[in-house]
């Protein structure tokens, strides 16, 4: 068909900035980091599908499962919390979703939860949205070293300003454009997951061996959400344990005498999961995660600390009330 200059433009769903200067406002990357719990089942939702499906598996007809509302608030939760704990038919877990909003990402981030195939995401759009104007975080070891602190931001604005000249010049679109841009720019993804695999997905992300202090965060800040709508799930969830997987790959035997590596060697064990005799020197970096925090280290405590330590503690009480409601004080 051919251009009808007589009709009306339509009105883009995005805003144009062309010839806007790209400003950029610089945060730390765990202190930007948000979680909302956008949609989930209610805890009686939650009672009632745990309650059909394990009394299903016995009943001679179909009427023959008490309704919920007969049945006391303490045995739901206990029926719940066999479900979770894998006592009983675990396939309710599968039928409850729960959806999230993951806000101050950077891209490892946004690598890390969409490899985590069992979840369905809803992505900020980078294509046909201009970028020129949108966030970036900076660890807080660069925070605490002025000089790779000065670089960082002369690049981020460098690489934006560059962005911005591509995509203002309309000979480059600003879907390639984008590629110019570090991985430290911001960004928010929704994420669904039923409540078995967000349980897994926390129990794996909160590896603070392996995993990078934003993924131990999520998985914190989706477990309170979680525990605030489903107190049951405290009992499937323990932020003490130790890292198995760090545990049992950090120093196996090669088969020729000596010790190798099978997993990510980067730090040395955290104390729960200081379980094995290890040389200094079998880790990339010869001291613990928090130790390693800028050429400008003031020793105090890291933000990762007081926002870890601040989230299990809002999780305990939660988890504590629960236990009272279920006599294990």
């Amino acid at each position: 068909m051919p251009q009808d200059k007589s009709l009306k433009p339509i009105t883009l769903p995005m805003n144009l900035k062309f010839g806007y200067e790209p400003s950029t406002i610089f945060y730390n990357n765990l202190q930007a980091l948000e979680v909302e719990l956008v949609d989930h089942p209610t805890r009686e939702q939650a009672h009632n599908v745990a309650w059909q499906y394990v009394k299903a598996t016995w009943a001679d007809n179909a009427d023959d499962i008490t309704p919920t509302r007969h049945i006391s608030q303490k045995q739901l939760s206990a029926n719940l919390e066999d479900v979770l704990n894998f006592r009983a038919l675990p396939t309710p877990m599968e039928c409850l979703g729960f959806t999230f909003k993951l806000s101050g990402l950077s891209f490892q981030e946004v690598t890390h939860i969409i490899r985590h195939r069992a979840g369905s995401f809803a992505a900020q759009c980078t294509g046909d949205r201009d970028l020129r104007d949108d966030p970036a975080v900076i660890p807080e070891s660069v925070e605490n070293s002025p000089e790779f602190l000065s670089r960082w931001m002369t690049l981020v604005r460098d690489s934006k300003q560059l962005y911005a000249d591509m995509t203002d010049s309309k000979d480059v679109s600003m879907m390639d454009a984008r590629m110019i841009l570090p991985k430290c720019m911001t960004s928010f993804y929704l994420m669904r997951l039923n409540l078995k695999d967000l349980l897994g997905f926390i129990a794996q992300r909160q590896d603070m061996q392996i995993q990078p202090a934003a993924d131990n965060l999520l998985a914190v800040y989706m477990a309170k959400e979680l525990i605030k709508v489903l107190p049951e799930a405290s009992t499937r969830i323990n932020f003490n344990k130790p890292d198995i997987h760090y545990v049992k790959t950090f120093r196996v035997p090669d088969g020729q005498g000596g010790h190798t590596s099978r997993g990510t060697n980067l730090y040395w064990p955290e104390p729960k999961n200081d379980l094995f005799e290890y040389h200094p020197e079998d880790s990339i970096y010869q001291a613990r995660r928090e130790e390693i925090n800028g050429t400008e280290n003031s020793g105090e405590e890291t933000h990762f600390t007081r926002l870890w330590n601040e989230a299990l503690t809002k999780i305990s009480h939660i988890t504590n009330e629960y236990n009272k409601t279920m006599g294990r004080e």
